[in-house]
């Protein structure tokens, strides 16, 4: 087996979790969200901590046992957990959908942004060009991907300092009275859109198998990575809705620097429009990461054609399904198809975070030497509570979109199960073991 470079270190992991958070949600969706919970939508980022942390816990001990050497996050944790193939590939197959989508929308709503400081740019040229531009650099490997990826991050959180220091000073409390203007009801109907700011932190566990010391680094990363952006986004959004009438903001299409024009001279909101741009490109840098490697596991596990996993002799990365994903994109791109994939993989995030409850919760039962060889060696009670968090509130955002994306979700899920039976088919045709392959994640915990 082609073995990926473990070239991606601690403050490339952060700048990946952080710098997809704090990334293109946030700037768009803080905004949108006060035409439903008013200017509670600060309060609003706040009740998702115990939520978002129950889930980085989840994929914090996972990846915490010698599974967390490899890659493909919730797929190797879910497939391996049940001892079965299909449950954790459809999943993730919904999530794959999803960010294929998400991908060349923010490649999209980048290019958008881009006319306002240069009108006549053709937007799917723009956003083709920053896309190829992203998949070349995470071609030539991980760790030029990581370099860039903090670069952005830094020139992202210079922004937030200037966005947020001056405006806590510039804060009217008056426009939070009263503190909930469209009761507790608003606020948990904005929830399921501002979930979206946080929906991507657990991209970093598909390169687990190109970190540095993954079992040790990541657990860390993850929960700490995700407290420092609750209260980014916490302040954020209190800035932005203590400085403009909740009504402005929820129909501003700039939400971030529409509120710094409102403290910062003309140099500051500036910056804080390529802080934003930045956000888009720290975005679609890091959720790059996503597809390829779950096409590369996939392919590992001969579900998908054997090429995908092809590595690269000199850079060591899933070229191959880094050059397909990147067509992919670009051609969705040029026919604005970006939005079905978004649709069907709507449930598919929510879905992937429950069945990461799930699996937690039946962790010690179903596979108990996985349970015991993780290094974040939590008590059985406390898997039950933290799972169970995750699964009960992801199935509360399921119900309350089904209706809108069912057809969607039918439709994914179709194609999904297709490409699976087809893999297996062809896997077994070719002689592949399925039983002994997953065996031989089974003896990584032994040793």
């Amino acid at each position: 087996m082609d073995l990926l470079k473990r070239d991606l270190g601690k403050f490339s992991a952060y700048a990946t979790i952080i710098g997809i958070l704090v990334g293109a949600g946030v700037f768009r969706v803080t905004g949108e969200a006060g035409a439903i919970a008013g200017s509670a939508v600060p309060f609003a980022y706040l009740l998702f901590t115990p939520i978002i942390l129950a889930t980085a816990i989840a994929y914090s001990v996972f990846v915490s046992t010698p599974l967390g050497m490899r890659p493909g996050g919730a797929y190797i944790h879910i497939s391996r957990t049940f001892n079965n193939y299909y449950i954790g590939f459809i999943a993730v197959w919904m999530k794959l959908m999803a960010f294929v989508g998400g991908i060349t929308f923010m490649a999209t709503s980048f290019g958008e942004y881009l006319t306002f400081f240069i009108p006549n740019m053709e937007v799917r040229i723009s956003a083709s060009a920053v896309l190829i531009f992203f998949f070349c650099v995470n071609i030539i490997g991980i760790r030029y991907y990581g370099l860039l990826q903090t670069g952005m991050l830094i020139i992202l959180i210079i922004s937030i300092i200037v966005l947020v220091i001056p405006g806590l000073f510039a804060v009217d409390l008056s426009y939070y009275n009263p503190l909930l203007p469209k009761g507790i009801k608003g606020v948990l109907s904005a929830m399921p859109m501002l979930f979206f700011s946080y929906a991507g932190f657990e991209s970093l566990a598909q390169v687990a198998g190109e970190t540095k010391n993954p079992t040790t680094t990541l657990p860390k990363v993850f929960i700490k990575g995700v407290l420092v952006s609750v209260v980014i986004f916490f302040m954020m959004s209190f800035v932005a809705f203590g400085v403009l009438p909740a009504e402005t903001l929820a129909v501003s299409k700039s939400a971030m620097a529409d509120a710094a024009k409102q403290y910062l001279p003309s140099w500051g909101s500036a910056i804080v429009a390529i802080g934003a741009m930045s956000a888009f490109l720290t975005s679609i840098n890091a959720t790059i990461l996503v597809p390829s490697r779950l096409l590369f596991v996939f392919s590992e596990d001969r579900l998908m054609p054997p090429i995908l996993a092809k590595v690269h002799p000199k850079w060591k990365t899933p070229y191959i399904s880094l050059i397909i994903s990147a067509i992919i994109c670009v051609i969705l791109i040029w026919y604005q198809s970006s939005q079905f994939l978004m649709n069907a993989g709507l449930i598919g995030i929510f879905g992937i975070y429950a069945l990461q409850g799930i699996a937690l919760i039946a962790l010690p039962h179903t596979n108990r030497r996985l349970y015991d060889s993780a290094k974040v060696k939590l008590p059985i009670w406390s898997l039950y509570i933290i799972g169970s968090i995750s699964v009960i509130t992801m199935v509360i955002f399921i119900l309350g979109i089904i209706q809108e994306t069912l057809f969607f979700t039918i439709g994914g899920l179709s194609i999904g199960t297709l490409l699976y039976i087809a893999g297996r088919y062809q896997g077994k045709k070719d002689g592949f073991d399925y039983s002994a392959r997953m065996e031989k994640d089974y003896h990584l915990l032994e040793k």
